[in-house]
This record gives structure tokens, sequence and C-alpha cells, in this order.
């Protein structure tokens, strides 16, 4: 009966140990923008140049000190109040620029985006805080997954 108890106890140890290591993240990708600033102000008027480009075309889009310039892969109107961009930025390693404008109930204009590489563990995420759009630094390797 004693054995019986050391192998229950095994078990449970063993089976402790995998599952807290199937919790840890162990991306093996590096920061891209660690260059760059925790949160990057960014003006709407800047945000606005992404829906004024068509497809196709290049486009320069200033964050502070940050200048994300590519060419618009993707523009989509998909409702009457929900419009959609993706610039990619081949001089960043295909770093994409995703931002959707959303045209509220009360005609209010909001916008959210992110800059992210699958390849790198950082990016940004558009966030409006009192009144104005950041971009805030994200870790992006506990968003995508490794294949």
């Amino acid at each position: 009966m004693k054995r019986f108890y050391k192998l229950v106890v095994l078990c449970l140890v063993i089976m402790t140990y995998f599952t807290t290591q199937g919790q840890i993240v162990t991306s093996n990708r590096q920061a891209y923008f660690n260059k760059y600033a925790e949160k990057l102000p960014t003006p709407e008027s800047e945000l606005e140049k992404a829906f004024t480009t068509p497809e196709g075309r290049k486009i320069n889009i200033n964050f502070a000190d940050f200048s994300f310039n590519g060419i618009v892969t993707s523009s989509v109107k998909r409702y009457d109040n929900l419009y959609s961009v993706i610039v990619k930025a081949t001089g960043l390693n295909n770093t994409l620029f995703s931002v959707s404008k959303i045209i509220n109930a009360d005609k209010s204009i909001s916008y959210v985006g992110r800059i992210i590489n699958e390849n790198y563990a950082d990016g940004y995420q558009l966030r409006k805080d009192n009144g104005r759009y950041d971009m805030n630094k994200i870790r992006t390797d506990a968003l995508i997954e490794d294949y």
C-alpha cells in the first residue's frame, strides 16, 4: 500500500511539472522596437492619412520620433461605419500597421490599431487616453504563437 501512495505522489509531481512547463512562454523572438519609446503620441491627422491614401500607394505616418514608411496593401470598407487599412513597411522587415476607423452612433470617430511583425516579440497598440491617441508598446510574443 505504501508503494501505491508513493507512485501516486510521483505521478502528481510529474504532472504538475509538465503542466507548469506548458504555461511558460519560451519565445525565441527578439524585441525589434526596443530603441523606440514605450509610448508614441499619435495625432489623428496621421491616422487619417491611412484612410485617404489609395491601395498600392506609398505612405509615411509619423508617430513622434518614429516614422512608418510603407505601402497600403489593403483598404477595405467593411460596413458603413467601419474602414480598415493595412500598411506594410518593407524597410522594417515587413512590419504591418493595421488600423481601423469606426464611426460611432453619435458620429464621433474612434481608431484602433497595431504595429506588429510576427518575427519579433514586441509591437505597438493604439490606445486613446485623455482624448488623445498613443501607440503603446506591447509584447506580441504572447499574442502570436510560434509554429
